[in-house]
């Protein structure tokens, strides 16, 4: 299948942003992740340095008259390095794997096993990686993109206080995070997932040293933690949001997001968070907060053990 659109790959962040900096700003909170993303490596990526061992590129694709619709990339440091596909049509999405197929095949990155994005065009890119690669595809994590604009604070609220996280909560602070997605498949039912490496205590500090980090306090205990991305175009993005199991059920992180998001609307930002489709009592709690369904989202991962008839990818890749 042929394509009008065209693909571009980066790797350097702070030409992504000067290339789709423009729409990105125009919808913030849709493209809130890979505006986010993007500007933090851009705090930190020296062109010329030396490079992480993780796959790190972006792709910006252009509709048939050159405009800038769109950006991928593939920045995630942990394993299965997912691709973040955004909204494209069919042939777009699939000239999009062919390119990543190229990349990796290039570079000798990780091989591609799993995609995040809309379901039509995730869809379409893990069609064109399986052509490719053989395999099968399933979907293992269904999302949804929140956000608020008036917050509904709960009433009465529960004892304790909300506060921001200091380098003497870095303990807490890096173990939390570390099981964060451990105890969010937990409640979703879900098998953890394998190879998901545990967020060093150089990323908690950087987060708490940014004023990224609110903590519930209970008694002099803390009880809960919600994290908060620094404003991307005027977009905050909540998370992680992560309560101890033994705290769980009390109100906290009901709580703590509703404080902090307010927080962030009376900074004058807006203010989005995710949230996996299969876990109910996350998608009640925001809801009671005040956050209305923005897009939803699929992640789709490719098991490599079968091996249908395959077909070799042929793209240049600019």
């Amino acid at each position: 299948m042929t394509s009008d659109y065209s693909v571009e790959l980066f790797d350097d962040p702070a030409a992504v942003l000067d290339v789709a900096g423009d729409l990105l700003a125009a919808e913030p909170v849709v493209w809130s992740v890979v505006a986010s993303v993007t500007h933090h490596t851009a705090k930190s990526f020296s062109p010329g340095g030396p490079r992480p061992e993780h796959p790190l590129w972006w792709a910006v694709v252009r509709d048939p008259v050159g405009v800038v619709v769109a950006v991928a990339m593939r920045t995630m440091p942990h394993p299965p390095h997912t691709v973040w596909v955004p909204d494209l049509p069919e042939d777009a999405a699939r000239l999009l794997a062919r390119a990543a197929l190229d990349r990796t095949a290039r570079s000798g990155d990780t091989p591609l096993t799993s995609a995040n994005g809309p379901l039509g065009a995730v869809r379409a890119f893990t069609d064109e990686v399986l052509r490719a690669t053989g395999g099968t595809v399933r979907e293992d994590r269904p999302e949804c993109l929140w956000e608020a604009t008036r917050i509904v604070r709960p009433d009465p609220p529960p004892s304790g206080r909300a506060r921001q996280a200091t380098l003497a909560d870095l303990r807490v602070v890096s173990a939390w995070f570390d099981v964060f997605h451990t105890e969010a498949d937990a409640q979703s039912g879900r098998t953890p997932e394998e190879g998901v490496e545990p967020l060093r205590i150089a990323g908690a500090q950087r987060w708490i040293e940014e004023g990224g980090v609110w903590l519930w306090e209970d008694g002099g205990e803390v009880v809960q933690l919600t994290g908060a991305r620094p404003p991307s175009f005027g977009v905050v993005r909540i998370g992680p949001v992560y309560t101890p199991p033994q705290h769980r059920g009390r109100g906290y992180a009901r709580a703590l997001v509703a404080d902090v998001a307010q927080r962030v609307l009376d900074a004058g930002h807006r203010v989005c968070l995710y949230t996996d489709q299969d876990n109910p009592v996350s998608n009640r709690v925001y809801a009671a907060i005040g956050f209305e369904p923005v897009l939803d989202q699929v992640n789709l991962a490719i098991d490599r053990t079968t091996s249908p008839e395959r077909t070799p990818p042929s793209v240049p890749a600019t």
